[in-house]
């Protein structure tokens, strides 16, 4: 490389660094580990930026103008799957509370996390019956079933009735045989502790097609948020909401539990085509330990990459702030990631 074209090059990566840096000094939460959640900054009221975090499965934080937005509350989780870096006890911020649907692994957490922000919680019928009967105060309950509008401040959700994805017979006991082999037993003490998660939810049928809910986040500019928890076939819900919003500004949709990309990507890809994101966050793609694998996103970014090129993406890490802009030319680009 010339001393000329080593030159160009380390003005272009200060640039982007200095961009990024910009970002990061204009709006605090971009440079923060710590999430609203848990009492980390949150982005002011005359703010443009909207600071997302993946926290673990398919938990997601959305931060915009002062108000905390909460997808699904799992964070006591199964034994052995990777620390989140706080605790359950330690949340106590939230403005809305939206629930996928009625499996522990989206909701397990839901009474304490709603006692302890006092936040509205959102769901299907059975999500609502589910954690009624776990201890959610009624008068904290929003029970929708696809078609609502619900107001929050500034931000209006979208509801749809969505689909919950299904698997193959002998494809959970496959995955369980591989953690057999390649890894410990569970203690009694960790046997116990998955029991008693595992019970704060309901492995009802209805969950599939009556209980698992999308959402669409609209902010007062128009910017606009989708979050689907299950990458289940396209239902007319999810079609209606496409039609409504034309193009998002992100989606969130879940990539998982096939452990063959090939077969996931086959999931995943029809709902990412179908909101057309500016950008695509993955969700639900972490392991559960004992059941589900860690999954590679490669496969699913380069089938982005290539046919739908004005669809960016990003690979969250655990509270790690993405900070995208919601007005003006870089419109739903990520101006700052801290990793």
């Amino acid at each position: 490389m010339t001393v000329r074209a080593k030159f160009f090059l380390s003005c272009l990566v200060a640039g982007i660094g200095a961009i990024a840096a910009g970002a990061q000094a204009a709006e605090p939460a971009c440079n923060s580990l710590t999430p609203a959640i848990i009492g980390g900054p949150v982005p002011g009221k005359n703010s443009d930026i909207a600071v997302l975090r993946w926290l673990g499965n398919a938990n997601y934080e959305i931060d915009y103008r002062g108000q905390v937005f909460l997808f699904d509350t799992y964070f006591d989780r199964t034994a052995r799957n990777h620390d989140l870096g706080f605790k359950l006890s330690d949340i106590k911020r939230a403005d809305a509370i939206f629930v996928s649907h009625a499996h522990f692994d989206h909701m397990a957490d839901v009474v304490p996390v709603a006692a302890q922000t006092h936040a509205k919680v959102i769901g299907a019928p059975l999500t609502i019956e589910t954690a009624v009967k776990l201890g959610l105060p009624p008068s904290q309950a929003i029970t929708v079933t696809g078609g609502e509008s619900l107001h929050f401040g500034d931000v209006t959700a979208e509801i749809a009735l969505a689909r919950h994805s299904t698997i193959q017979a002998g494809l959970t006991d496959a995955l369980a045989a591989l953690y057999k082999i390649d890894s410990r037993p569970n203690t009694d003490a960790e046997t116990a502790h998955n029991k008693e998660v595992q019970a704060r939810g309901t492995f009802a049928p209805e969950v599939i097609d009556k209980g698992t809910l999308a959402y669409g986040l609209v902010f007062k500019n128009g910017f606009k948020t989708v979050l689907v928890g299950s990458a289940g076939p396209i239902t007319d819900g999810d079609r209606a909401m496409a039609q409504k919003f034309g193009r998002a500004d992100i989606a969130i949709i879940a990539y998982q539990p096939h452990p063959v990309a090939e077969h996931q990507v086959e999931d995943t890809f029809p709902l990412v085509k179908l909101f057309n994101p500016r950008l695509y966050l993955p969700a639900h793609h972490d392991a559960s330990f004992g059941t589900w694998l860690d999954l590679g996103l490669e496969p699913l970014f380069m089938k982005l990459r290539d046919e739908m090129p004005a669809t960016k993406f990003a690979a969250p890490l655990y509270r790690s702030p993405i900070c995208v802009a919601t007005s003006g030319p870089k419109r739903g680009e990520v101006v700052s990631l801290r990793y």
